[in-house]
């Protein structure tokens, strides 16, 4: 058992050596759909599949907070492509965008047909 714990203490140590991190303003940036277009980029940081579908020993890590999106990727990874997916990124709207869009859209067609303010209030539930 000690032996296995030393084992984990070491490869968890070999794990931050081989890693760099770089750190990104969150912005307006969507960190799970960068994280998936870092994947689609580099699929060979997904990691090792197992049967179940989950990955083992994944090269690529994203952590965030409201501010910043922390991504550790592997020590050699390309640094010009690695930037150059983060620049591309264009976050999707969220759900309460989509919904408030779509919403803005059903009243605007109302009002073009004739409903007024007080009775798109009256339907929309304002």
């Amino acid at each position: 058992m000690r032996t296995l714990l030393v084992l984990l203490i070491i490869c968890s140590w070999a794990t931050v050596a081989w890693a760099k991190t770089v750190k990104v303003s969150k912005g307006s940036k969507n960190a799970n759909q960068l994280h998936d277009e870092l994947l689609a980029r580099f699929p060979e940081w997904r990691g090792t599949q197992k049967p179940d579908g989950t990955f083992v020993n994944p090269l690529l890590r994203v952590e965030h907070t409201d501010q910043e999106i922390t991504l550790t990727v592997p020590d050699d990874a390309p640094d010009g492509q690695l930037q150059a997916v983060i620049n591309a990124h264009v976050p999707k709207p969220s759900r309460e965008e989509m919904k408030r869009a779509k919403a803005n859209s059903a009243k605007a067609k109302l009002k073009a047909l004739g409903l007024t303010d007080e009775e798109l209030d009256a339907l929309f539930g304002r």
